[in-house]
């Protein structure tokens, strides 16, 4: 019985590794890139309300981990809508009335926060009251802290795996 579950394991390696080989996307409806996919979501919500649309499906808001991740994401969002538009990540600080660098920010996947696209004079925390991540804002296209009531698009991402 033993060796069985070893071949048992060992096909759906290989053929797991065939799949990626061979260009099969492992996440249908979503963008593959790297080892996570992503969806963007044109339905504004507040932040809150696209992290518990992510999660109902089994993502989370998206992290990003890289200058090449964010430029991809901005693929994604500017494909969809034609333009560079104001979209929720995953961060957020949850420590309310810090400024700058003693703000302490968490990605809602887990992921580790190191790498960072602020826009200059970012994060500011304006009025004391923006523990939320927004990518392309204003004419820099990069990252802003705001106001989790605003109602924006947002990008989920998550593990590949099947459906």
């Amino acid at each position: 019985m033993a060796m069985l579950t070893v071949l048992l394991l060992l096909s759906a390696a290989f053929a797991l590794g065939d799949a990626i080989s061979s260009g099969i996307r492992l996440c249908p409806g979503w963008t593959d890139y790297g080892s996570r996919c992503f969806m963007f979501v044109k339905t504004a919500r507040t932040w809150p309300e696209a992290e518990r649309h992510c999660m109902s499906l089994g993502a989370n808001l998206a992290s990003v981990n890289s200058s090449e991740e964010n430029q991809f994401l901005q693929d994604v969002v500017s494909s969809k809508t034609g333009s560079f538009t104001a979209t929720w990540l995953g961060g957020f600080d949850t420590i309310p009335g810090l400024v700058g660098k003693d703000r302490l920010w968490f990605w809602s996947d887990g992921a580790n926060f190191d790498y960072q696209n602020w826009n200059q004079g970012e994060p500011n925390n304006n009025g004391g009251r923006e523990p939320c991540i927004v990518m392309n804002f204003g004419g820099e296209h990069g990252w802003n802290d705001l106001e989790c009531g605003n109602v924006l698009p947002s990008v989920c991402s998550r593990g590949t795996f099947y459906d």
